[in-house]
């Protein structure tokens, strides 16, 4: 069957990024993420005999009207994409115009349509099967059985007028058999991180859960669950291999809930990397309590450039009631490592918990600074529906938001915090970037890092990226 997977167009302030994200929201540049279970989705899709094609309307500029007119030339006989909280009005625009153009069978995934499966079918009549949780593996089976769906599992689908639903469904265990993300569908040119240093640039996933649980946190609880699992080092070798070999990648980001939490497999990879001598550099996602001096030596060696670390809040009493599983003295311990070994520290904090209060609020902004990260992503919460922060924040009449749309981190906060108005925290990520980032101690302490060109031009991008960021927010 022919198949398209379309990212079509969300409007709003900045460019709306909705896969592969985990905080989903605007940006005030396009600088989107690498939507790498959309490439996944086209590799199992090829595997099964269909034909797949691909549009990111928001990368390649496409408004509604030229998406459409793009789709039909396509012709497809099913549509796929990738739904979010914050752009499921527009989702259902767009879903209900392409299918009146295209008369193509419409399939959804993502956080919301999972969380909301049975709700999103009433609501959009244009959506004709809803794949729940992990959807890349469960996505060639829906589309080859697509006339007659009542064996798939995992599934929510329409069957004339009545809606019926198949059950969850399992994961995927045995992530060696799933075929490498097919990056020449979903083109990996298209896509950046701000803060990348060496092109060509890609994303990668080593691992699928995360065990840790986090009230806030997306994906492990709508989408990959809570237990890791793992594809062989073998496995992940041969795919940077083929990575290199066609596409020359000098830069990778490992995209891992948490790259770090098993001490032998990171050492393993990191000792075949080296043997394999690739001309790497590398970024993935770690977290303080997991880091010790002999897996970021072997992370150094291996060319590890930057651990991204969640850090969420500077005060203990918020960290304990949203799950962290961290003290802030373990979280000054972990980035005092990673700097001390000459890699460099990305710290994510986040506003607008429900236990924040003005006192959080500035201990957080004033934790960012002790910490002194080399970047820093400063969130307003978002309780996404799917997560316990949003069983919380309903169960107890918090929530601000009267529609989908404000979970898109451009009209402030969107849950009642413990003294501030919503208005206190409208500006809240343009303030706590401003103050961060043109602070003289950070100056020289960018300016000592910047040791060869590569760097001197990722701080300049980042410089222009910051600005833009500063504005969408103000």
């Amino acid at each position: 069957m022919r198949v398209l997977i379309i990212n079509p167009p969300w409007p709003g302030k900045g460019f709306g990024t909705r896969s592969q994200n985990r905080i989903i929201k605007h940006r005030s540049d396009k600088f989107l993420q690498y939507p790498i279970y959309l490439a996944y989705s086209a590799a199992q899709l090829k595997k099964a005999g269909h034909e797949v094609s691909y549009i990111d309307s928001v990368i390649q500029d496409f408004d509604l009207p030229c998406t459409i007119s793009e789709a039909r030339k396509i012709e497809p006989e099913v549509i796929f994409m990738e739904t979010t909280t914050p752009s499921i009005v527009a989702d259902y625009e767009n879903l209900t115009l392409l299918k009146e153009a295209t008369n193509a069978k419409v399939v959804v995934g993502g956080p919301h349509s999972t969380y909301f499966h049975q709700s999103v079918l009433e609501e959009c009549p244009a959506i004709d099967v809803v794949v729940r949780h992990e959807f890349d593996t469960k996505i060639s089976a829906v589309v080859s059985n697509i006339e007659d769906l009542s064996g798939v599992p995992g599934i929510t689908y329409r069957n004339g007028p009545e809606i019926l639903d198949n059950g969850d469904g399992e994961l995927a265990t045995d992530l060696d058999a799933v075929p490498f993300p097919d990056r020449d569908v979903v083109p990996w040119q298209w896509y950046l991180e701000a803060w990348y240093s060496r092109q060509p640039f890609m994303n990668l996933m080593t691992s699928r859960g995360c065990p840790y649980h986090c009230s806030f946190c997306l994906w492990p609880q709508s989408m990959y669950g809570h237990k890791q699992r793992f594809r062989s080092v073998e496995n992940v070798i041969s795919e940077i291999r083929l990575l290199t070999d066609r596409y020359g990648v000098r830069e990778l980001n490992i995209d891992d809930g948490t790259f770090t939490t098993n001490h032998k497999r990171v050492i393993e990879f990191c000792r075949r990397l080296r043997e394999e001598k690739f001309d790497l550099i590398w970024t993935c996602n770690g977290r303080a309590d997991t880091l010790d001096d002999q897996i970021l030596s072997e992370m150094k060696k291996a060319g590890c450039k930057m651990i991204r670390l969640g850090v969420e809040s500077g005060s203990q009493e918020v960290l304990d009631k949203i799950r962290k599983g961290l003290t802030l003295k373990q979280i000054e311990d972990g980035f005092r490592m990673v700097k001390r070994h000459g890699i460099q520290a990305l710290g994510g904090f986040m506003f607008g918990f429900p236990y924040d209060s003005r006192k959080t609020v500035e201990e957080t902004i004033q934790f960012a600074k002790k910490l002194s990260p080399d970047q820093v992503q400063f969130s307003i919460s978002m309780c996404y529906p799917g997560t316990s922060l949003y069983e919380y924040a309903k169960e107890n009449n918090l929530l601000l938001a009267k529609s989908f749309k404000e979970f898109d981190m451009t009209h402030g906060p969107i849950v009642k915090t413990l003294d501030m108005e919503r208005t206190d925290l409208e500006h809240i990520l343009a303030r706590a970037y401003s103050e961060y980032y043109f602070r003289p101690a950070f100056m020289v302490q960018t300016l000592c890092n910047m040791a060869d060109r590569d760097e001197i031009r990722r701080v300049m991008r980042s410089l222009k990226s910051l600005v833009k960021t500063i504005r969408l927010h103000q």
